[in-house]
């Protein structure tokens, strides 16, 4: 009797052991890539430039970059704060990443190397002069989106071809050569120019220097996808749960 009864516990042994083991390694989850900011304007906005009507690429507004030197990287969303220039009216307008035609601070604009770009149609709200935001998804930028970029490259994202009037927000009244810094960044990236149909270190007034409110949003990502190893503190759960169950064992034993 009292080995059936021993044998009984011993399954239940197992049957936590197994438990404790695999979850740790069940609430670690698989490894995720990481939601996270790239570029963003630092200040409010207190201005707008007007998206040129051009489709030319020196047609623009935009600014130029140079991405992160750890790792490849991937453009999930783009946030644009925008002003309208008429009431509840149709709209479109292209946003696009091209190269740049040096990498010098307050010197680099977008060259005519075009990487992808994207068209996109809106209504704008239904009073004129009225400041607000388009969050642009994957789904609103599919080329954009799915351009494979490289880590440490210069870059420039740039919008125009704005069919009716439009305006895209800014931070003015920057001290010259200084707005790169104006910018909020991550994941290594550095800020390179603002400039305005393609003209660098763009200025709005005398003494005035503006960022703009073009926000990139992306995915960290530390390469190809490989496959899944556990993580320090899955391995710590698993060799905790043994040593439980060892444990839990020798006490049935000594019971017995």
């Amino acid at each position: 009797m009292y080995k059936r009864i021993a044998m009984t516990i011993r399954s239940h042994v197992t049957r936590n052991t197994i438990t404790l083991i695999a979850l740790p390694l069940l609430l670690a989850g698989e490894a995720k890539a990481i939601s996270t900011v790239y570029i963003a304007p630092l200040d409010a906005a207190n201005g707008s430039s007007s998206i040129p009507t051009g489709s030319a690429y020196t047609s623009n507004l935009g600014y130029a970059f140079i991405s992160g030197s750890s790792w490849t990287f991937a453009i999930d969303g783009i946030i644009l704060e925008l002003t309208s220039g008429a009431t509840a009216a149709s709209v479109s307008f292209k946003i696009a990443i091209h190269g740049t035609d040096n990498t010098t601070p307050y010197s680099a604009v977008a060259n005519s190397t075009a990487h992808a770009s994207d068209t996109l149609s809106l209504t704008t709200p239904g009073t004129a002069n009225t400041p607000f935001d388009l969050n642009l998804t994957a789904a609103d930028l599919p080329n954009i989106t799915a351009y494979q970029r490289l880590s440490n490259t210069a870059y420039s994202l740039i919008v125009n071809s704005a069919s009716i009037p439009l305006a895209l927000r800014r931070t003015q009244g920057y001290a010259d050569q200084t707005t790169n810094t104006k910018y909020t960044v991550s994941n290594g990236f550095t800020m390179l120019d603002t400039f305005r149909n393609n003209s660098s270190n763009y200025f709005n007034a005398a003494n005035s220097y503006p960022t703009f409110h073009i926000s990139l949003l992306g995915i960290s990502s530390p390469g190809p996808a490989t496959a899944n190893v556990p993580g320090p503190m899955p391995i710590l759960g698993a060799l905790a749960g043994f040593r439980a169950s060892r444990l839990l064992r020798k006490r049935i034993k000594a019971k017995f």
